[in-house]
């Protein structure tokens, strides 16, 4: 017998979680990767990871370092797991952080809960490389 899927809501938040990284996806991610080469080669102190083929971006730093793209969403740390500023999933990220770790096999790597979507990659350490950045 197995489980039932879970449901996943979202909630507004009454106090905005401190911005720690933006994300893209789609068509949107040009635009976020663009303004983030911009911020680097400027002096931001900026990490970013990636989905295959681009699909995706994750750009963390500090907050008034972050870049900006129409589209994009700003995550915040949530026990361990990177989620919209302005939004609280339910069941809460305290007991989604392992399950998504076993569904993504990131047991110590990056995991972003976003409505509609879960991004995982290795957590990067390293300051962003302006030519890693570039598109190719």
């Amino acid at each position: 017998m197995s489980a039932p899927p879970l449901s996943l809501q979202w909630r507004r938040r009454d106090t905005p979680l401190p911005a720690a990284a933006v994300a893209a996806s789609g068509a949107v991610v040009a635009e976020l990767r663009a303004d983030a080469l911009m911020r680097v080669t400027a002096g931001a102190h900026l990490r970013a990871c990636a989905g295959r083929e681009q699909s995706w971006l994750i750009v963390l730093g500090d907050r008034a370092e972050l870049p900006w793209a129409d589209g994009a969403i700003y995550l915040g740390w949530d026990d361990g797991v990177l989620v919209p500023t302005l939004a609280q999933p339910w069941p809460c990220a305290d007991l989604l952080r392992e399950p998504l770790r076993h569904l993504t096999n990131q047991q110590t790597g990056l995991i972003a809960l976003l409505p509609g979507l879960v991004l995982a990659g290795p957590l990067p350490r390293e300051p962003l490389d302006p030519a890693r950045l570039a598109p190719s």
